[in-house]
């Protein structure tokens, strides 16, 4: 059931964006680690697609989504890389099935939205124009499957959701919050409990604005794609904030 629910929201979505997005939404899917991350990736898509429309009927609040593609060389003799490093490249080629085109492995590894209007600051400025100098934008970036490393201890984020702000075209400040998918079957026993509280203490230690965790039962009971961007207003009060 929880597949047939994927592909009707996948049709959904490909009937209202743009070409060619069938391929770039199964690559960013195929990162995911279960059925229930690829179904709140498809929903986090849809939200960001129609935030500024649904909110406030503003039909350019939001630019169009674009996906991140990451290119990977093996063998620059300009930015050579250690052995330890070439078989963590090698392995992540191989289990998330990247394209190979004339020396580079390619693949969509998640996707990004610029808000369109921007964040004004105070009208003093220090330096030159205060119109300008205090504009700030906002970037979010969507990755399923992020790789962290905490005290030399990897660990996979389901899903991260980054936010930089931007003024004069550098990043000033990045906020990050972390989804995960929480499954009955890994994630019921008292055991399990535990040790994703230790995490999240973690990730919060370390730099995470903080880390909402969903049920697969609250992901998956969702009726139509209209209901599925309830869930996500309270990230992004929270990444404001």
């Amino acid at each position: 059931m929880t597949t047939q629910k994927i592909e009707v929201l996948k049709s959904c979505i490909l009937k209202n964006h743009m070409d060619n997005l069938q391929f770039k939404i199964d690559e960013v899917l195929s990162i995911c680690d279960s059925e229930i991350e690829e179904l709140m990736l498809l929903q986090l898509f849809d939200y960001f697609q129609n935030y500024g429309k649904v909110k406030t009927q503003d039909m350019s609040r939001f630019s169009e989504v674009e996906f991140i593609e990451e290119e990977i060389c093996l063998g620059d003799p300009d930015s050579p890389i250690t052995e330890n490093e070439k078989t963590r490249l090698e392995n992540k080629i191989k289990k998330y099935n990247y394209r190979f085109d004339r020396g580079f492995y390619y693949k969509n590894i998640g996707f990004k939205v610029k808000l369109n209007f921007s964040e004004p600051l105070s009208l003093s400025s220090i330096a030159g124009n205060p119109i300008i100098d205090n504009i700030i934008t906002r970037e979010f970036a969507i990755y399923p499957q992020s790789e962290v490393t905490i005290a030399k201890t990897n660990y996979r984020i389901d899903i991260a959701i980054i936010l930089n702000r931007e003024q004069n075209e550098k990043i000033i400040d990045t906020r990050k919050i972390a989804l995960e998918c929480d499954g009955y079957d890994y994630h019921s026993s008292a055991i399990q409990k535990m040790n994703d509280d230790k995490r999240t203490r973690k990730l919060k230690i370390n730099g995470w604005k903080d880390v909402f965790r969903y049920s697969g039962k609250e992901i998956y009971q969702v009726r139509d794609i209209g209901e599925v961007h309830y869930k996500f207003e309270e990230i992004i009060t929270m990444l404001m904030i």
